[in-house]
């Protein structure tokens, strides 16, 4: 009928302006001949006077070659249509198929265990990406129906769809911010629906276990399971929630409550902040009313690695998720050398861990890093001195003041050359030397990303846009006492998480917690921090002797749980004494052993830092200290708030 109607509306003016060409040439005829022509002729053309028989047929001819040109051109119409519509069908046909492919890329890997097995809905073979969009109006009777019979025909049906098109809750990152930000959602709102969107194929966990307590497991198959035993012999699963904790995708949308749903092995790469939408590397649009960005970071990596090529490369771990740390437990048991580089945080629970199991192999260990001792950049000189003499009793061989100039692979070997003309050969490399924010989405979406210190700029509500909120490593958040920062540690994931979700609710409540951290060096020594902890600020520290208690084994048997910032508090510290006094006391003498202390990190005579070494559990009147903001006479009365003198 489509055909038919356009046909007509092509040919109609045509066949008017034949007729009037005859009519203008009737009217010349008679003008000429110097007669009127009689309104009755006009009425019989077919049958004219003698005289006019050739003009006449000259219509007929001009008629009839116009309906053979119509007639040809409604069959060749027709026949294309009929070719375009096949060409349509056969391409719905195979467009499941297609799809189908394009999902198999991204289903989760086989099940690693009880924590790690999702559920047959999100592991399903039949779900897809993208589904596109319908086809515009004057293809839908094309679709529907054959033109030639007018019938319905056999369409295949679409392919399910493996998540919802859109999510009130969006939360971009699958880590520890996106999880604490789920739950505090769904506390405030308990039908909120929330969509997590994670480019790992592992539910939400935490990350601190890869680098301490996973390494210290006794089962051969901690690397299946992911479950390990704190130090206190409690054993726990490094996920969050087990896959029943959470909806399925498919069925977020439909789930009468409400729910949290992950969509896994999936990556946002494009936002467009005024359309509410982003889309996946597979072109797949999601909506969203709200959205958050947690994307973490990245680990840094040498450039001197980088240019190195591919043999190096493929012998170099850049140490960050689940599948690094199982990456890295087969290279400690295949092979005879490892070389750390980094000496902060990771770097140096690594090799401590691999110090310890090396006890019991020929594992060579190597750390090096360019400053003078272990975490020189965060603890005074003399602690970092003791820290390395500890890192080294672990069967670490360390490497000080190490400058990395070049790395290449000869005869079977990585060659670190360094600086100093020094030369390490080992069988593979870890590098440790820092994160960098993830802020791809940043260009895409219009985003302030901070020159000084990376990560989105937000504001103290944690928002980057008026509903869209950054939480986690990837936030530069304004610290109303200690000025603009970014913080990378699992307490910040964890309060940041929590409070944008409860923004994102309504709660418009500001971000002025003050987050802690803490490292491991195995069971026996541990530390928290708070504040700017850099040692190139002044500092003063107070020791007292340890007692068994005074180790981190000692404190997670006290509080229930590895992770510590869990079982913190904001409980009321006990003020302390203030003074004018300028001049903070001197360091204490450099001691052969720190048992357990108190460091203190001053800028302009304040404490704006604070390190609690082997002392736990006093996390809030480290707060207080910070948030008061005040000057103290004497900083070894205020160590005494720590009761690190108690027996």
């Amino acid at each position: 009928m489509w055909t038919c109607k356009t046909t007509w509306k092509k040919l109609a003016p045509l066949a008017r302006t034949c007729s009037t060409l005859c009519r203008q040439n009737a009217r010349r005829t008679v003008l000429n001949s110097d007669r009127r022509l009689p309104m009755v002729t006009q009425a019989h053309m077919s049958s004219g006077t003698p005289g006019s028989g050739g003009d006449n047929n000259l219509y007929y001819l001009l008629v009839g070659a116009t309906c053979i040109a119509g007639g040809f051109y409604a069959y060749r119409t027709i026949k294309g249509d009929q070719e375009r519509y096949n060409e349509r069908m056969n391409e719905i046909a195979s467009r499941a198929n297609k799809v189908a492919e394009q999902a198999e890329t991204y289903l989760p890997e086989e099940p690693r265990g009880d924590e790690a097995v999702e559920t047959p809905e999100e592991t399903s073979p039949e779900v897809t990406a993208e589904e596109p969009e319908g086809p515009p109006v004057e293809l839908e009777a094309e679709i529907a129906a054959d033109p030639a019979t007018d019938e319905p025909t056999n369409v295949p049906p679409p392919a399910p769809v493996e998540f919802p098109s859109h999510a009130p809750y969006l939360l971009i990152g699958g880590g520890t911010a996106s999880f604490a930000a789920a739950r505090s959602i769904r506390a405030r709102d308990p039908g909120a629906r929330v969509l997590i969107i994670t480019d790992e194929p592992d539910l939400p966990y935490m990350r601190p276990p890869l680098s301490k307590e996973l390494w210290f497991s006794d089962d051969p198959g901690v690397v299946d399971t992911l479950r390990f035993k704190q130090w206190n012999g409690k054993e726990r699963s490094i996920y969050f929630q087990p896959p029943s904790f959470y909806v399925s995708p498919q069925d977020l949308e439909k789930v009468e409550n409400g729910g949290v749903a992950v969509l896994t092995g999936k990556k946002v790469v494009h936002m467009d902040v005024r359309g509410n939408k982003v889309t996946l590397s597979d072109n797949t649009e999601i909506s969203y009313d709200k959205c958050l960005i947690a994307t973490g970071g990245v680990p840094r990596n040498l450039q001197v690695i980088e240019r190195a090529g591919e043999e190096v490369t493929k012998r170099t771990t850049l140490f960050r998720k689940v599948e690094d740390f199982k990456a890295l437990n087969k290279v400690s048991r295949d092979t005879k050398s490892i070389t750390i580089i980094g000496g902060g945080f990771l770097g140096s629970e690594l090799a401590c861990a691999l110090g310890r199991r090396s006890a019991d192999s020929d594992l060579e260990v190597i750390q090096m890093f360019p400053e003078k001792g272990n975490m020189g950049k965060v603890l005074p000189e003399y602690l970092s001195n003791w820290t390395t003499a500890k890192v080294r009793s672990e069967g670490v061989r360390v490497i000080t003041e190490a400058l990395v100039k070049g790395v290449s692979f000869k005869d079977g070997k990585v060659e670190i050359k360094l600086k100093d003309g020094r030369v390490v050969k080992t069988d593979h490399i870890v590098a440790a030397v820092g994160l960098e924010p993830s802020v791809e989405l940043a260009k895409s979406a219009g985003l302030e990303v901070d020159s000084d210190f990376g990560g989105y700029r937000v504001n103290a509500e944690l928002q980057a846009r008026s509903n869209i909120w950054v939480a986690g490593d990837a936030a530069c958040f304004y610290d109303i006492r200690l000025g603009r920062r970014r913080v990378e540690h699992h307490d910040h994931a964890v309060v940041s998480g929590r409070l944008a979700g409860e923004n994102m609710t309504g709660a418009n409540k500001p971000y002025w917690h003050q987050s802690m951290f803490w490292s491991d060096l195995g069971p026996d020594v541990g530390y928290e921090a708070i504040g700017i902890v850099d040692s190139s600020l002044p500092t003063v520290g107070v020791f007292a002797k340890a007692t068994a208690k005074d180790t981190p084994k000692a404190a997670t048997e006290k509080s229930g749980t590895g992770i510590r910032s869990e079982s913190e508090t904001e409980g009321t510290a006990s003020s302390t004494a203030t003074s004018s006094t300028p001049a903070p006391p001197p360091e204490p003498q450099q001691k052969d052993d720190y048992g357990k202390g108190v460091i203190f990190y001053l800028r302009d005579k304040v404490v704006v830092g604070i390190v609690l070494w082997n002392v736990f559990n006093r996390m809030p009147i480290a707060r207080k200290i910070i948030k008061d903001g005040e000057e103290h006479a004497d900083l070894n009365e205020v160590a005494k708030l720590f009761n690190i003198h108690e027996d």
